[in-house]
């Protein structure tokens, strides 16, 4: 197509050229026009060169070698079962053999609840997640055919359950299992349910699944203990047909603080693994309850997406009540107003007389003049209008910890057009973004009067938020755990502290342990150049440890995690200044790498078919497997590239230099 192009513009080219200097026409020739018919000629056919743009197209060839990708399980139960010198061994032989170096390109990871490429294998990882090791090769190799060689014991305990993984055409799978896949008589307690809080005298409930590997029949006593005490006890009886059991009772919290407690199944005679014969939990007990008061006169799907939000923490509980009900603000913690009107004088006039701290949230049609006329923190400039505005998360805001909180790009919410004028300090936590302008005013801030609290959100559409949560994360934590950390602070009139230490009464060993902490200058500012360190002290061994802080975001955090069971005092210290803040933590031994007692095939054969599966010591059926498969050969592909002819800029000044040259010949020859 092009050639055809250029062949119509040479013609074209010619034509102007001869009719501009009278070949075509009836015009007198002289012997001067053939040259500057040429010069014409060659400057025309230049620009329409120009505008064709021709192109030509190169290609290359490459060699494609197909793609070994191995990985290999880093995780405890490896260590267990005893196959980890045979799993470096066997990787060892992969990797230095010479037919597979020169076929395939090689690429080596190690997983555990997360992939990497492989450092070093300490086999001592918490997790395994063998679906994410299986599917998220394909995704990062998924234009090249591959074989994914996966060295592990099969047993997974976190993430999406492999066996239901899809292979793409492009890739093979070949598993080998290490360790012993003998299945042994077994009891296991499987899973507690149970809440983390309760109430002191309250009964809470608790629900532990047992289940049977065997064919004999057994009887059984369960068990629930404290210390030396047993709660709870009850029998049950497995068989061949009879492999599962739930018990589900009640049990009464006697005394606050946390309660710890173990599940525990009677072993059989021959059991292998009692490990998980037992499993440790524990409850916090607590003596009252967070008391929040919604008030509004308006249904909106905020008030509602409020009271799921709050409520996420079990020691919460929200009534919801309209200005004309009955209602003693002095029975809450905190009042939320929504919607703030003239009807709301009753529950200003309490809340003056009982100093409560407050949060206000103007909703969708808000009196603003009666809003301004009841507090004097702030003046909001009276307009019927309202912008959709976005949130900027102020970043610098020290009242409560940010870190894990996320709300780029959500949802715009209503909010007020007017400017808002302040008469005292505030901490702003949510600036306005109108379209794509940032600005400083603030859509939800704080500020202390006296001895009170208060939060004011200037917006209606919150609900979008808490949707948009679920959207980016499939759960509502993001938007709830704002709420709460706002709760928290309105709830309590304790004193601001220029230390606050944030953790949990106890942890689980298998999860993760972060303490964080917030440390703020003399005027109440995020100092990020402190040094903090904690000093953390087992109440059983003695023994002490002092961890650093590390900066992160507007907060200090230190990752505790590996840690032996038990329970453990600490004081969180900051380096040259006098403040400190001591608390008291628990954690329950659970290593869920240690509840398996075999190694499991089962999976893998259900995925990629029994022949598939190799176990250990079958590395050279692998290899032979490997360099016969029709999908792993070696593939040619080819590389077109498009080259322009000309360069543009050479043939603009080619185009310069003809008609240059054309109009000092005519001007020579007395032409122009």
């Amino acid at each position: 197509m092009t050639v055809i192009l250029m062949i119509i513009a040479a013609v074209v080219a010619a034509l102007i050229a001869l009719f501009q200097y009278g070949y075509i026409s009836k015009t007198k020739n002289t012997k001067k026009k053939p040259w500057f018919a040429l010069l014409r000629f060659l400057t025309v056919f230049c620009i329409l060169l120009l505008f064709i743009a021709p192109r030509f197209d190169s290609k290359t060839y490459e060699s494609l070698l197909p793609q070994l990708i191995v990985m290999v399980d880093d995780s405890k139960s490896v260590d267990y079962l005893e196959a980890k010198s045979t799993i470096k061994n066997d990787l060892d032989l992969l990797l230095e053999n010479e037919d597979l170096q020169s076929k395939f390109d090689i690429q080596v990871f190690q997983f555990s609840e997360d992939i990497k490429p492989i450092d070093s294998l300490g086999f001592n990882k918490a997790d395994t997640d063998l679906g994410k090791a299986i599917t998220q090769p394909q995704e990062l190799f998924k234009n090249r055919n591959k074989a994914i060689v996966v060295l592990t014991d099969g047993n997974q305990t976190t993430g999406n359950s492999y066996e239901y993984s899809k292979l793409d055409a492009k890739t093979s799978l070949y598993p080998i299992i290490y360790g012993d896949t003998t299945q042994y008589a077994d009891l296991q307690i499987t899973n507690i349910n149970v809440n983390r809080y309760s109430y002191l005298d309250n009964e809470f409930p608790v629900e532990v699944f047992i289940s049977y590997q065997g064919n004999e029949n057994v009887t059984r006593n369960f068990t629930i203990t404290q210390g030396n005490k047993t709660l709870y006890k009850e029998s049950f009886n497995f068989d061949a047909t009879h492999r599962s059991a739930i018990a589900s009772f009640n049990l009464t919290s006697t005394s606050v603080g946390t309660q710890s407690m173990v599940a525990a199944i009677a072993t059989l005679s021959s059991e292998k693994n009692t490990k998980n014969n037992y499993r440790s939990f524990a409850v916090e007990v607590i003596d009252q309850q967070t008391n929040v008061l919604i008030l509004s006169d308006i249904m909106h799907p905020d008030i509602g997406n409020l009271k799921k939000a709050i409520e996420s923490n079990q020691q919460r509980k929200v009534t919801i009540k309209n200005t004309s009900q009955s209602y003693d603000l002095n029975d809450y913690n905190l009042v939320v107003m929504y919607g703030v009107g003239s009807a709301f004088a009753k529950a200003y006039s309490q809340q003056a007389a009982l100093n409560k701290n407050t949060w206000v949230i103007t909703g969708p049609d808000p009196d603003l003049g009666y809003l301004n006329a009841n507090n004097k923190a702030f003046q909001i400039e009276t307009d019927n209008e309202y912008d959709d505005a976005q949130p900027i998360l102020n970043d610098s805001y020290a009242t409560f910890n940010l870190d894990q909180l996320n709300f780029e790009d959500y949802p715009p919410v209503a909010v007020p057009f007017g400017d808002i004028k302040f008469n005292t300090n505030i901490d702003v936590l949510f600036y306005k973004q109108i379209g794509s302008i940032a600005t400083t005013q603030p859509i939800w801030f704080t500020y202390e009067n006296g001895e009170t609290k208060h939060a004011v959100t200037l917006a209606s559409g919150l609900w979008r938020w808490r949707a948009q949560s679920f959207l980016n994360n499939k759960d509502f934590k993001n938007f709830d755990d704002l709420v709460s950390s706002q709760v928290q602070y309105l709830a309590s009139n304790k004193k601001r502290n220029r230390l606050e230490v944030t953790y949990e009464t106890f942890y689980y060993q298998n999860k993760a342990i972060e303490i964080n902490a917030q440390y703020l200058d003399k005027n109440y500012e995020f100092e990020d150049n402190g040094i903090l360190n904690i000093v953390l002290k087992n109440k059983e061994s003695k023994e002490s440890v002092t961890r650093p802080f590390v900066l992160s975001g507007n907060s200090y955090s230190v990752d505790l995690s590996g840690l032996n069971a038990g329970d453990y005092t600490f004081t969180v210290k900051v380096e040259n200044d006098q403040l400190s803040r001591s608390g008291s933590f628990s954690i329950l031994e659970y290593d869920i790498e240690k509840q398996q007692v075999n190694a499991s095939d089962a999976g893998m054969k259900k995925l990629v078919g029994p022949s598939n599966v190799m176990y250990q010591g079958q590395v050279n059926q692998l290899i032979n497997k490997l360099n016969n498969d029709p999908l792993l050969q070696t593939i040619e592909r080819a590389t077109i590239k498009q080259s322009s002819l000309i360069d543009w800029q050479y043939l603009l000044g080619i185009i310069l230099l003809l008609l240059g040259l054309e109009w000092f010949l005519r001007k020579y020859n007395g032409l122009v």
